[in-house]
């Protein structure tokens, strides 16, 4: 693996603090919602609000990272979080905890946009893999312990819990101090024609975006249906939905892990669009095995794909994008591939309304095969966008 910065270890660690106070957030005041006003409506406007959050600020904030210092931008994302726990020290009232969520969901969302722009910055190519395998281990992990932290909060930690938070803030917030940063200091172009460039360069990589968005939503499926296929059809106790959502996690972590020994052998577009074909086999297993054990197993093995498919994916794509307009490119895609989770959601619950969940999932198995098979004829042209323009972004960034 490549060597990598001191201080993209330090932006990392923020970020990862950062995602840990978001992902606790979110799960001890669903539940703290759902118990204190007996509404599932209510607790599910905690999502909602951040959703939108999200998806309102992505292009402001993608344009700000444009034309400043990104990791300036990454400290005003702590101070974001920290003033959205903040508001809980003393009252957690139900308009309070909205009104920290969107402060919360901001934050964090800037402080990944901040540190994927501080490595396009800041960072050689050659060390791109190796900061985005750090990237996916650190995001699969935040996940995982911030799930397990809220969660144990609920019974253990009431009167604290925000407290802690506060303290991961804090410490969020001083790993986060800005470096100089000379590459887009100086960046004065007009968000207008900003936004016709960055246009141009999607146009280019619609195929990439297609493969992505329906991949990311059927991927979808299992976090909609995973609950009613152990509770309804495998009539398995809810320790084993817990194991098999904590096993993607850490399918996640190790194959983040990994791929640094198995690098040369699957970053070649057909390589990694026969990984893309395993997605249909791995849910097709899910669909039709009847044993809680094998899908809690193939979620493990799903969780490994998903880094060593993406973070190929995430490395190429950091090259071919000009550093000019980085920040817009990347605030599309987010709203574009991340448009996936609510859509296909929504999708499948209605489905689930005529459709038994093994039979959904048997669906969704097949026709991921054809979206894989796709893959062959999309990213062949995405790699060698990346190899050939890997010079011209350089000196893209020099103007």
């Amino acid at each position: 693996m490549q060597k990598l910065p001191l201080f993209f270890y330090r932006y990392l660690s923020s970020r990862f603090l950062g995602s840990i106070v978001y992902d606790a957030f979110m799960i001890y005041f669903l539940w703290e919602l759902v118990v204190a006003f007996k509404s599932v409506f209510l607790a599910g406007l905690i999502p909602t609000i951040a959703l939108a959050a999200d998806l309102v600020t992505a292009v402001p904030v993608g344009h700000l990272i444009d034309r400043y210092n990104s990791t300036k931008l990454g400290m005003l994302s702590s101070v974001l979080l920290l003033f959205g726990i903040g508001l809980l020290v003393t009252h957690q009232t139900i308009y309070l905890v909205y009104a920290a969520t969107v402060f919360v969901s901001i934050g964090v969302m800037m402080k990944g946009d901040a540190i994927s722009a501080t490595i396009k910055k800041h960072l050689d190519q050659e060390q791109f893999t190796a900061a985005n395998q750090n990237l996916q281990g650190a995001g699969f992990a935040s996940s995982l312990i911030g799930t397990v932290f809220g969660g144990a909060s609920i019974i253990f930690l009431r009167e604290s819990f925000v407290f802690v938070l506060l303290a991961l803030s804090i410490t969020a917030f001083i790993l986060s101090f800005p470096i100089p940063e000379q590459a887009n200091e100086g960046q004065k172009e007009t968000a207008l024609s900003g936004l016709a460039t960055s246009i141009g360069f999607i146009k280019k990589i619609v195929g990439f975006l297609v493969v992505g968005f329906v991949l990311n939503g059927l991927l979808i499926s299992l976090d909609v249906y995973s609950s009613g296929l152990f509770h309804l059809v495998l009539k398995a106790s809810p320790i084993y939905y817990t194991l098999f959502v904590s096993f993607l996690s850490i399918g996640g972590i190790i194959g983040a892990v990994i791929l640094g020994k198995i690098q040369k052998y699957v970053n070649t577009a057909y390589r990694v669009s026969f990984l893309i074909l395993l997605y249909s086999p791995a849910i097709l297993f899910i669909a039709l095995s009847r044993t809680a054990i094998g899908d809690i197993a193939d979620s493990l093995l799903i969780g490994i794909l998903i880094p060593v498919i993406n973070i190929p994916l995430q490395a190429n794509l950091m090259k071919i994008v000009p550093r000019n307009i980085y920040g817009k490119v990347m605030a599309f895609l987010r709203v574009f591939l991340g448009g996936a989770t609510p859509a296909m959601a929504a999708v499948f619950s209605f489905m689930a309304l005529f459709m038994q969940v093994n039979i959904i999932l048997l669906y969704i198995g097949i026709i991921v095969f054809p979206i894989g098979t796709l893959a062959f004829l999309v990213l062949p042209k995405f790699f060698e966008m990346a190899k050939d323009e890997s010079a011209s972004t350089d000196n893209t960034s020099g103007t």
